[in-house]
Order: structure tokens, then sequence, then C-alpha cells
């Protein structure tokens, strides 16, 4: 166990947003729930707007384990995402995605980097890591990386990786600055902490697309508008 206490303020919450997950919960659910809770996190999952049968699967798995379990019809990632933070009662407040693309394995080493830094967030692309997706989504990836890089100065090397972990106090401050709720939420609270001068530690991990993830490959014309729009929105804010 990593944290011996059970004062959740003093150590980890982990947000599992699902939406059509179906495939993925009977494949993992089980196996994460177990991992977090032998850690001794909190474990929040957040469901939205699912039409399979997701929901009967989270409630068939609180018979065995213990989590907060949020319901919303609200579609959209960055809304469910809001929705767990404020649930959350961690130290740490971190997210990944049912379909284990990014392995749990990887929590030991967040939680090593968290004595140093603010922020760790999964990095696809840095030295070390191997990222094994389609050629398609590879490139429409590093495009949109470069396209943020360039409008923000940002010197991040990935900002969507669905892997990242914050501490409570900057993550619950800044939620009324991010006006998206769908998947450029990922890339405003990296923007954020950046802007604040945060300690930002981006950590290589192996990413596994998954052939059977509901992500859908990224519509360039959302992100370009996201970024439009949240440029105009920062400026208001500043005013």
């Amino acid at each position: 166990m990593l944290f011996k206490n059970t004062d959740y303020r003093k150590s980890l919450s982990v947000i599992l947003p699902v939406h059509n997950q179906e495939l993925q919960i009977r494949k993992n659910l089980d196996k994460m729930l177990g991992y977090l809770e032998r850690i001794g996190a909190e474990t929040i999952i957040v469901e939205n707007g699912s039409t399979d049968s997701s929901i009967e699967k989270i409630n068939a798995a609180r018979q065995t384990h213990r989590f907060i379990f949020i319901k919303t019809r609200v579609p959209g990632r960055g809304h469910a995402l809001k929705m767990g933070v404020a649930a959350a009662h961690g130290g740490i407040i971190g997210y990944m995605d049912t379909d284990l693309a990014v392995s749990l394995r990887y929590i030991p080493k967040v939680l090593r980097e968290m004595s140093d830094y603010d922020i760790v967030i999964g990095n696809r692309y840095k030295k070390g890591a191997i990222p094994r997706r389609s050629a398609g989504r590879y490139i429409e990836s590093k495009l949109y990386i470069w396209l943020i890089r360039c409008a923000y100065g940002s010197k991040v090397g990935d900002f969507q990786c669905g892997f990242k972990f914050f501490r409570a106090d900057f993550l619950k401050s800044n939620m009324h600055r991010i006006k998206d709720d769908k998947w450029f939420f990922d890339t405003k609270i990296v923007l954020l902490a950046e802007k604040e001068g945060r300690r930002i530690f981006e950590l290589p991990v192996n990413f596994t697309e998954r052939k059977k993830s509901t992500v859908k490959i990224s519509d360039p014309l959302y992100f370009i508008k996201s970024v439009i729009s949240d440029k105009l929105f920062s400026e208001r804010y500043k005013n």
C-alpha cells in the first residue's frame, strides 16, 4: 500500500471517466479498482450519457469494490472530469482511461515524482516512451502538438495523453477557468499550469491504442475552434 492512512486529503484520488465503454469496463474495471484499493487510493467513476451497458457493469462492480459513482447526462469528457474533481478528496488528483492505454504500473512512478513536482503528465513521445498507434493518429497527434506549441508558446511535448496527475490545490482552483467541456480540457489544464509556472514533469509512457476505444479521431475543426474560443475567453478573463 502506497498510502497507509485512509485520510484521502493526504493521498490520491483517481478519476475514471466513462462514456459507452462497456467492453473496456468488462475487461479492465475489476483490475483497476482492485489495484487502486490496494494502494489506498480513492476512486471516482464519472459516467456521462452512456447508451450501452456501462452503467449496469459499474453498478455490478459496487458489489465487490468501494468507489464514488457519479452519473451525469451532460456529455463531454471535460465535464465528466470537472465533476470528478469536485468530488475528489485527495491531495493528489489524477485521471486515466479505462482502456488502460497507459498501464497502472506507472502510478508508483507518478507518486514518486509528485514529491518534487506539481503536475505529472504522461508523454507518449518523450525518449523512452513507446507509442503503439496507427500512423493516422500518430501524425494527427503530432500536428496537434505542433499547433498548440505554436499558438501558445508552450514547451510541453504531449497534451492529450489521458494520464495526468495534479496537486489538488491547483486543479480545484482552476476548474472555473476552463470553458471547454469536451476534449480540449486536457490541453487547457496543462496550459494553465504552464502559465502559472507550475513544476511539470513529463513521464515517458508506453501507450497502446485500443481498436475498440470509444475515443474518436480528433476533429481538426473542433480543435481549431477551441483554440480560437479559448484565446478570446482568456482575454476577457484577464480584463
